[in-house]
């Protein structure tokens, strides 16, 4: 009798200390599958507000745009991000071809920006928030900005750069028949060289518009004339319908390039 109640004596710490050891591991468990939760509910937050921040900007450019003098500042809380300026990249080549003429009208770097992301579990690489992959548009209702999620060095980013958009018309002077084209371009090459890993502030200007104008006086009729742009290597032909004489085609070209400027704004 004495040695059973001395089992059972010695039975009940040992439960005991399982119970409690048991319990330890659940609540330890818990903590971490707790804590790693809210670490993924935070960086799909912070990754949301990036992706808004970057609306922001897109909508204050294009507030500003084709509005000399105007400006507007857009200030980032950071969210854990990087955000840079790339004013001498994005390569934007114009070739115009009408008849037998055959031209390159605009060759220059028009800028980007970039904004790498915080970490997150959510992949939308290949996503566009704005725009399409079409490095030109020649309808107005569609929007001049390209912004989309890519990998960079690994990590995902916010790319927001500008296409040109081509429009054209038909116009009377004196009897004649004058075809109209024109390319509106975004330019950001003005802008300062800006890298930011914390809260900032920027200021986004309208410098000014500047303009090329280029007159085509064909002796045979045309029935339209090709637009070749090519961004950084990605390129897409457009066609604008052209009216003519029995004997002639007159073509007046105009390029405008909104010049916009993004700098920081000091505290």
């Amino acid at each position: 009798m004495r040695s059973n109640n001395s089992n059972k004596g010695l039975a009940t710490p040992v439960s005991l200390s399982f119970l409690i050891f048991s319990f330890t591991i659940l609540t330890v468990a818990t903590y971490y599958v707790s804590i790693s939760s809210v670490g993924v509910k935070s960086s799909r937050v912070k990754y949301a507000a990036a992706k808004q921040d970057m609306l922001f900007l897109e909508n204050a450019i294009r507030s500003v745009s084709w509005s000399p003098g105007s400006s507007m500042v857009k200030e980032f809380r950071g969210y854990g991000g990087k955000f840079e300026t790339y004013p001498s990249d994005r390569m934007l080549t114009i070739n115009v071809s009408i008849g037998s003429s055959s031209e390159i009208v605009f060759n220059s770097s028009i800028g980007y920006l970039r904004y790498e992301v915080p970490s997150t579990d959510i992949n939308e690489v290949g996503l566009y928030l704005r725009g399409d992959a079409n490095p030109v548009v020649n309808q107005s209702f569609l929007g001049m900005a390209q912004m989309y999620i890519r990998i960079h060095n690994d990590s995902q980013e916010i790319y927001l750069g500008y296409r040109p958009l081509v429009t054209s018309f038909t116009s009377s002077l004196q009897n004649e028949q004058i075809n109209v084209i024109r390319i509106f371009i975004i330019n950001l090459n003005s802008s300062e060289d800006l890298l930011f890993t914390g809260g900032f502030r920027l200021r986004i200007r309208c410098l000014n518009i500047t303009s090329c104008v280029k007159t085509y006086n064909l002796t045979e009729p045309v029935s339209s004339a090709s637009i070749k742009v090519t961004i950084d290597g990605e390129a897409k032909e457009v066609t604008s319908p052209l009216s003519s004489g029995e004997n002639f085609t007159f073509v007046r070209l105009e390029i405008l390039v909104c010049n916009v400027k993004v700098e920081e704004v000091s505290v």
